[in-house]
């Protein structure tokens, strides 16, 4: 019996990023013209001009929302979607030729895979060379405890621990289990996702940690994502606007709120896991006062 063929619409949640956000849609409409897309606009509303482009595509719906609220608006473009499959990216993530159909097969070939997660390159992020070497040495190392499912070339990908300790490795090919996706390229399967009750609408400000809290929370029902090594994009990771239009000490604040809800699925040890992170951040918060 011949398969059904999965409807797909692609979600972009923007915070006060206009003219990233339209860069944005014009490079994945030279890819896919066809593509249904909701745009998630929260805060800032478009110009004259922009709007009128936007009103002219046809497979394109717009859901506006004042207060900023990631979660929310991913949960109401998600919701109102005909679709059967929801794609997920960031609004200064550009997806590459077969991006879409990579995501597909992955749900077509398994019937009950409820997400996935795409592969991210990340074109702003540069680390030392002393800083690689040291990331191979305990990134093998970890690996060592973890089973081939959840490892690609020897690396635990988007994998988050009791211990809080979260590995993403985002940037390999291949493929394999996950049970923390990454949302700025990432796909849901709408009956799923919407029968665990959408993303978690607490998190607040920056959202860190809402795709890792929604991996949990499948992960309790029995089901995990699967990592599609094929599905890239090239994330900017534009240091303007959106989340980042917060002071770094309310960035920070919101920040240890949301790892506060993330934690709550682990139990309270799990903050020595997360120490790592949070001196990193605030360090980060200190430097750029």
């Amino acid at each position: 019996m011949r398969q059904k063929k999965l409807i797909a619409e692609l979600v972009i949640p923007s915070v006060n990023r206009l003219s990233i956000l339209e860069s944005t849609l014009k490079e994945i409409r030279s890819i896919y013209p066809d593509l249904a897309i909701c745009v998630g606009l929260q805060g800032e509303q478009p110009g004259t001009e922009f709007l009128r482009w936007l009103k002219l595509d046809a497979r394109l719906r717009i859901i506006s929302q004042e207060k900023p609220s990631t979660t929310e608006t991913l949960n109401h473009c998600i919701s109102g979607s005909p679709a059967d499959v929801i794609l997920l990216l960031d609004d200064d993530a550009i997806p590459t030729p077969g991006w879409l159909e990579a995501h597909l097969k992955a749900f077509e070939n398994n019937s009950s895979l409820a997400y996935s997660g795409g592969r991210e390159v990340r074109v702003s992020h540069q680390n030392s060379g002393l800083s690689k070497v040291l990331r191979i040495i305990i990134q093998k190392f970890l690996g060592l405890f973890y089973s081939p499912s959840k490892k690609v070339q020897g690396y635990v990908v988007g994998w988050l621990s009791h211990s809080v300790l979260l590995l993403g490795n985002f940037d390999l090919p291949g493929e394999c289990i996950i049970n923390s996706p990454r949302g700025c390229n990432m796909g849901i399967r709408k009956v799923p996702f919407l029968e665990l009750g959408g993303f978690n609408e607490n998190f607040r400000g920056n959202a860190w940690g809402f795709e890792a809290d929604f991996g949990l929370r499948m992960q309790k029902q029995g089901q995990l994502g699967l990592f599609v090594g094929m599905a890239v994009v090239h994330h900017l990771e534009v240091s303007g606007g959106g989340s980042r239009q917060k002071s770094p000490q309310n960035w920070f604040k919101d920040f240890m709120f949301n790892q506060r809800l993330l934690i709550e699925h682990l139990g309270k040890t799990a903050w020595i896991g997360s120490l790592p992170r949070i001196i990193k951040f605030y360090i980060r918060m200190t430097m750029t006062r």
